[in-house]
C-alpha cells in the first residue's frame, strides 16, 4: 500500500515538475553514486527523487530498521539509526543548498534529530533495560519511521513549492 501511494504521489510530482530526476539506483549504499559525488546545481531540481530512495535504503525496503528498533539496545537498531541520520545530514545540507523552504521536511528533520539525541544521551545502544516497553529508548523509532515520513514530506513540500510558483532555485540533488 505504501509503495502504491508513493508511486501515485511521484507520478503527480513528475507531472507537475516535468522532470525525472534521480539516480534510479536504490540498492546503492546511501550517500554513494554519481549524485553524491557530483552535486548538481541545476535550478528547479527536486530533492525527493534522489533523497527518497536513499532514506528508504537506509531504513530497509521492508521497514527492517523499524523492526530492529523494537529492540532499542540492539546493534541492528543503532546501525539503522546511524544510517538514516547520515542520509538525513546529507539531505539537510542539500536543502540548505537548494534555496527551497522545505518547512515540513525541516520540522521532520528536527524531530528525528531530537529522537537520535535522546537515544544517544539515554545510552540506549547496548543497554538491555532499553528494551523494556516502557523505556524512553523506544523513541528511536521516530528516526526509522521518520525516514518514511520524511520521504512523503519532501514530496509534499515540493508539490507545494511548484503549486505556489516557488521553484527550488539552485537545488542540489546529491551530496552527502
Amino acid at each position: 500500500m505504501r509503495q502504491t501511494a508513493t508511486a501515485v504521489l511521484l507520478a503527480v510530482v513528475f507531472a507537475l515538475a516535468g522532470c525525472s530526476g534521480g539516480s534510479g539506483d536504490t540498492d546503492a549504499e546511501p550517500g554513494t553514486g554519481p549524485a553524491a559525488r557530483t552535486p548538481s546545481a541545476t535550478p528547479g531540481m527536486l530533492l525527493r527523487p534522489v533523497w527518497g530512495p536513499r532514506l528508504e535504503a537506509a531504513t530497509g525496503k521492508r521497514g527492517e530498521g523499524t523492526s530492529a528498533c523494537r529492540t532499542p539496545s540492539s546493534d541492528a537498531c543503532a546501525g539503522y539509526a546511524r544510517a538514516v541520520m547520515k542520509v538525513v545530514a546529507g539531505l539537510e545540507a542539500a536543502i540548505e543548498r537548494s534555496g527551497g523552504a522545505y518547512p515540513k521536511a525541516r520540522a521532520q528533520i528536527a524531530r528525528m534529530k531530537a529522537a537520535q539525541a535522546a537515544y544517544v544521551a539515554g545510552g540506549c545502544h547496548g543497554d538491555v533495560t532499553a528494551d523494556d516497553p516502557n523505556s524512553r529508548c523506544h523513541g528511536v523509532v521516530a528516526v526509522t519511521i521518520g525516514a518514511s515520513t520524511l520521504d512523503v514530506t519532501l514530496l509534499t513540500d515540493e508539490v507545494g513549492m511548484r503549486a505556489h510558483g516557488r521553484e527550488t532555485e539552485g537545488a542540489v540533488s546529491g551530496g552527502a
